[in-house]
Order: structure tokens, then C-alpha cells, then sequence
């Protein structure tokens, strides 16, 4: 889950800036407006990982490789971001072997579409 403020609206997209300065967009904002804290809740299925910034990424964070599962059929990743805040991510394992392999302590990328979670008002 992200939180923070939004910061505008634009056409459906809300900006949303975090405590600790992060910004993403998100779509499906409700009734949301500038000023409206809110929570933006993201299921791990719908985050994607890995180690390099993925080219066009809306939203896109860095932060570390904290834990990960191989759970046979997928790979549950907690990634943990500069503020502290563990993301968890989960990956199905359609291969034997990834083409981009993650363990602890390495640096990683996550990342998830505008559309990707539903918007949380308080």
C-alpha cells in the first residue's frame, strides 16, 4: 500500500506524493482531490520486479531485495524502499531459470501501472 497526498488531478490521474517526497500516478482516483490523503492499494501480482529501471515506467521506485520466497510455482519478493516501507511483489515462474535473477541484498526495481490498485480516501 502507498500513501500519501494528492498533489493534482489531471483528466482521471491523480499525482500523489509520499512522505517521504516519491510521486506516483494513479488512475481510478474516486472522488479524490488535491489536498485528500489517501492510500493507494496495490495487489503483489501487480508489481513488477527487477533489477534495472524498467524503460517507460510510470511508476517506478529503487529500493533493496529484504526477502524473497521461492514458492515453486512463483518468487514472493519484499523489496524494501528508502523510507523504510517493505513493497511486497510476487512473480510467477514460468521458466526453470529468470532472465533476470534477484537475491537478498540486491538493488531492484518495482514498479506498477496507474490502473494497477484502487485508490483508499480517509
Amino acid at each position: 500500500m502507498f500513501e500519501g497526498t494528492v498533489a493534482s488531478r489531471d483528466a482521471g490521474i491523480a499525482r500523489v506524493t509520499g512522505a517521504s517526497g516519491s510521486e506516483i500516478l494513479v488512475d481510478n482516483a474516486g472522488e479524490a482531490v488535491a489536498g485528500n490523503a489517501i492510500a493507494f492499494a496495490v495487489r503483489p501480482e501487480k508489481i513488477k520486479v527487477s533489477s534495472k529501471r524498467p524503460e517507460g515506467a510510470v511508476n517506478a521506485m529503487e529500493g533493496e531485495v529484504y526477502d524473497l520466497a521461492y514458492l515453486g510455482d512463483m518468487t514472493v519478493y519484499r523489496v524494501k524502499m528508502a523510507d523504510g516501507q517493505v513493497i511486497q511483489a510476487s512473480a510467477l515462474n514460468s521458466s526453470r531459470a529468470s532472465d533476470d535473477p534477484l537475491t537478498w541484498n540486491d538493488r531492484a526495481w518495482i514498479s506498477f501501472q496507474p490502473d494497477a490498485g484502487i485508490v483508499l480516501t480517509r
